[in-house]
């Protein structure tokens, strides 16, 4: 069974020790990443109408290039299985991503990607469902995971979409860590952002709004067209 990526993050921290698997925001930036804005355009770079059905495709690059793929481990489809009762033929989707410039196969932060695309029955109920099986998936059966910012609901600039983000923090054998998570929901999928940060920072100074900017830009990343 394919680990969520919350211990992938935390197996990076840990120097690879693990293998596998609020109000209105600003498009800010941090680090390296350099997103343009959070305007609701697909992969083809048009108006996306997030009424219209798609599918999840991640693709081999996010924030306009500046990470790249770094996983390609298959999707858990356990994951779509548990949301059986909420969303109608669903299929899982994931993808982890590092900075294009990076210098080793281990340097920079950690972006990674999990949805489920589908016929979703009921948006709120499918998210919250979904996030309580990723907060649940972690690599020691002792580890737990609480919320202790958020969930704050953003509308990024250059969006009509809003996200709900949050910073969860997790304590296993590893220690304690946290990580932001940026997730939406709609009638086609429910998908959660999450990245990989320094566990000795505090967690109070991370950006949420500049972080739910790169989640709305991912967001028309990984948006693909349903097959008619």
């Amino acid at each position: 069974m394919k680990r969520r990526f919350k211990s992938v993050a935390v197996a990076t921290i840990a120097t690879l020790a693990l293998a596998g698997c609020g109000g209105s925001g600003k498009s800010s930036t941090e680090g390296s990443i350099h997103p343009s804005d959070g305007s609701s355009t697909g992969s083809s770079g048009h108006a996306w109408d997030p009424s219209v059905p798609y599918r999840l495709k991640m693709p081999a690059a996010v924030l306009n290039g500046a990470f790249t793929e770094a996983d390609h481990s298959e999707p858990d489809q356990g994951i779509a299985s548990m949301l059986s009762g909420q969303i109608e033929t669903g299929i899982s989707a994931f993808a982890a991503y590092r900075p294009a410039d990076r210098t080793s196969d281990t340097s920079g932060p950690v972006l990674a990607v999990t949805g489920v695309y589908g016929t979703v029955l009921s948006p709120v109920d499918a998210r919250d469902q979904f996030l309580k099986i990723l907060d649940s998936r972690t690599s020691d059966p002792e580890g737990r995971s609480t919320v202790i910012i958020g969930p704050r609901t953003v509308i990024p600039q250059g969006s009509s979409e809003p996200v709900s983000c949050r910073i969860v923090q997790e304590t296993d054998q590893f220690g304690t860590t946290w990580q932001p998570s940026c997730s939406w929901a709609d009638g086609s999928a429910v998908v959660e952002v999450t990245q990989s940060v320094q566990s000795n920072k505090n967690p109070a100074a991370f950006g949420l709004e500049a972080f739910a900017a790169k989640t709305a830009i991912i967001r028309n990343e990984v948006r693909s067209p349903a097959a008619p």
